[in-house]
C-alpha cells in the first residue's frame, strides 16, 4: 500500500486513510482554528535564532494580538507561497482575516506588504498559474 507524508503532521499514513486522517487536522477548535495547519516538514524550514523576526501580530479591525506558531514562522520564511490566501487567523474575532487588516506588533508592517516582499526575494518559489487560479476561486466561496 502507498503512503503520503501528511502535509500537517508530517508522519507518513496509509493513502486510503489519508482523507480521515486529514479530516482530524481539518476539525475546528473551540477558539475557531483549525486543530493543525499546514507546514513544512521540520528539516526544510527555516532553522537557527528568530531574533528580529515579528511573530505576533494585531488585528487593526478589533484590536487584538495573535502570535504566530514557531512553525509556521519557520515554513513561511523558507516558502512565502506556502500560504496562498492571504489570510491569518485572528484569536480576537475567532475567523481567518485579511493579512493587510494585520500588524506586526514588533514592527508595524502590515502583513500582506511583509508576505509580498518575501515573496518579491523569492521568484522562483512561486506556484503555476493553476495553482494561483484554483486559491482564487476557493477564497470567492469563502
Amino acid at each position: 500500500m502507498s503512503k503520503i507524508r501528511c502535509q500537517y503532521c508530517h508522519e507518513y499514513i496509509d493513502s486510503s486513510d489519508y482523507p480521515a486522517h486529514e479530516d482530524e487536522h481539518l476539525k475546528l477548535r473551540s477558539d475557531g482554528q483549525q486543530n493543525e495547519y499546514v507546514t513544512l516538514p521540520p528539516e526544510e524550514r527555516v532553522e537557527g535564532d528568530l531574533e528580529g523576526v515579528p511573530t505576533v501580530y494585531l488585528h487593526t479591525k478589533c484590536g487584538h494580538a495573535t502570535g504566530m506558531p514557531d512553525e509556521i514562522t519557520r515554513s513561511y520564511l523558507k516558502n512565502p507561497y506556502l500560504y496562498l490566501a492571504d489570510a491569518t487567523f485572528c484569536t480576537g474575532c475567532g475567523k481567518h482575516v485579511p493579512l493587510r487588516e494585520c500588524v506586526w506588533t514588533e514592527t508595524g508592517e502590515d502583513l500582506q506588504s511583509h508576505i509580498d516582499r518575501l515573496r518579491a526575494e523569492k521568484p522562483e518559489l512561486r506556484p503555476g498559474i493553476f495553482m494561483r487560479m484554483l486559491v482564487a476561486v476557493v477564497k470567492m466561496f469563502q
